[in-house]
């Protein structure tokens, strides 16, 4: 049961936020900037945003995860050290990180999701859509797929989105540079 957590609780995860979209039909919306400079500007904006929120996410999983797992991380650090063949305490202690860095993984996309679901989205202000009876399933898809998104680019952290900003920013510096010459 123990080696199946992780999948269970993202199944869960998975679930309870399809739920979340199925239920709130209509009433789940994105909070939009204020810009009316198209879609890359916003588009900036709202990586601006991921990439605070990932900052925030990162330092408080950070703190949450030390606070849970650093006495076991010593422990088997004093065990290491006094044990005269560590080779069996060293797998373990790198066993231990592993199940570390999937907890924090599995935390880091749990706060995604409640971030996004919160309102916080990476797609929902960029393609604005108008939603009629005929699209509302087609929504409900959208915006299923734009919580999963915006969380697993919380989840991945601040580099990657600092990343993505960073190849944006030159696609547009370049595309200005090629418009004025």
């Amino acid at each position: 049961m123990e080696k199946y957590i992780g999948r269970i609780w993202l199944s869960l995860l998975i679930l309870g936020v399809f739920v979340v979209i199925w239920l709130s039909g209509d009433s789940l919306k994105t909070l939009q900037p204020k810009m009316d400079n198209g879609p890359f500007s916003i588009a900036l904006t709202q990586l601006g945003i991921m990439y605070i929120i990932a900052l925030f996410v990162e330092r408080s999983l950070e703190v949450l995860i030390k606070v849970w797992r650093q006495g076991g991380k010593v422990h088997l650090e004093q065990e290491k050290n006094s044990d005269q063949n560590g080779a069996k305490v060293k797998k373990q202690l790198e066993e231990y990180r592993a199940g570390t860095q999937k907890r924090a993984l599995i935390g880091g996309l749990t706060m995604g999701v409640l971030v996004s679901l919160s309102g916080v989205r990476l797609l929902g202000p960029i393609f604005q859509v108008e939603v009629t009876n005929e699209l509302e399933f087609q929504q409900a898809i959208f915006n299923f797929t734009d919580i999963v998104i915006t969380a697993g680019l919380i989840a991945g952290g601040s580099k990657t989105i600092h990343e993505l900003m960073a190849l944006i920013d030159g696609f547009l510096k370049a595309s200005r540079s090629a418009n004025k010459s």
